[in-house]
């Protein structure tokens, strides 16, 4: 169990309030006016220390960066190949548990994937507005 700290609390709370699965250069940017003492180190060794605890979701992307995720329950996620912006992406193990299995024998427990495409933004069409911030279901 970790010792309370209010950094870290801080930490938590902002990547849990954030739609952007931000990365620890982020997370340090956003709150260093608010706390001048707060070191780079600090929220990487804090953000990893949340997700090893089960507090933050880890997304470990192709490029070998992470970014960071407050929404604990399962679900996937997609990445602008241009601009780099992560989205939330349900999909549905149920849907692919018994093929999962009948090819390798496996039994799906959990789905967690990584794909890569490119964003409504980057690509200019009308529905990027309408589009940001909400999973989609696949």
């Amino acid at each position: 169990m970790m010792r309370y700290s209010r950094q870290r609390d801080r930490i938590h709370r902002y990547v849990r309030e954030s739609h952007a699965h931000p990365t620890a250069q982020m997370v340090y940017d956003a709150l260093r006016e608010e706390s001048p003492k707060l070191s780079l180190g600090t929220v990487y060794r804090d953000l990893n220390q949340l997700a090893e605890a089960g507090e933050l979701t880890r997304i470990a992307l192709p490029d070998g960066s992470c970014r960071f995720d407050g929404t604990l329950h399962g679900h996937s996620h997609i990445v602008c190949e241009r601009c780099g912006a992560v989205e939330d992406v349900e999909v549905l193990a149920d849907r692919f548990g018994g093929q999962i299995e009948r090819q390798t024998g496996f039994r799906l427990s959990t789905l967690s994937l990584v794909m890569r495409g490119v964003c409504p933004a980057c690509r200019g069409d009308d529905a990027a507005g309408s589009a940001a911030g909400k999973p989609k279901r696949v």
